[in-house]
């Protein structure tokens, strides 16, 4: 008398599959289609391909059309022919063509950038460099505490040594106060 729910067949269900010959609704499939990065991608990988060999198909059919609309008068006319007339490029290869002069320009660029850097630190380098033996030459005291009064004056010496080699030197007295005073 009991009868088993799984034995009682679904009428919707039957009908469903059986009188309209489609799949019963998949709500795995549709969360992974809707919302996959990874099948989204998937997906543009093929039309992208699809594309390509269309375009390349395409390319085919337009040399063999080409192969055959031409004459074949002599070997001197056609190399006459393609001196005077430089072959228009198809958008493929003119698409080419310009990638691969962007990828040039930008190592190019790459190349500079990078030989900027390595100046950049080498005189940061420099830098560093000078700036620690001008504190090592500053920061020397007696036993007293004193500062060695030797390095400072040296150290005077060269900047005053420099800017008179920058400067033109002139005989003119007042210039040459002017400069001592900027010195001190």
């Amino acid at each position: 008398m009991k009868a088993r729910i799984e034995d009682i067949p679904d009428e919707k269900q039957s009908t469903e599959n059986v009188g309209k010959g489609r799949k019963s609704f998949n709500k795995k499939h549709y969360r992974i289609q809707k919302y996959s990065n990874k099948y989204k991608i998937n997906q543009w990988e093929e039309r992208r391909k699809k594309a390509i060999l269309r375009n390349f198909y395409k390319e085919l059919d337009k040399d063999q059309k080409q192969n055959l609309k031409k004459p074949s008068v002599s070997k001197n006319n056609d190399q006459n022919e393609d001196v005077k007339q430089p072959k228009k490029m198809s958008a493929f290869r003119r698409a080419k063509q310009e990638f691969l002069n962007k990828q040039d320009e930008k190592r190019k660029r790459m190349e500079q950038v990078s030989q900027m850097k390595a100046k950049r630190e080498e005189a940061l380098k420099k830098y560093k460099e000078k700036r620690m033996e001008t504190y090592k030459k500053l920061s020397k005291k007696t036993k007293k505490g004193q500062p060695v009064m030797k390095d400072r004056l040296e150290m005077l010496l060269e900047r005053i040594q420099q800017q008179v080699s920058n400067v033109s030197y002139t005989s003119d007295r007042q210039n040459f106060e002017l400069f001592i005073l900027q010195i001190f």
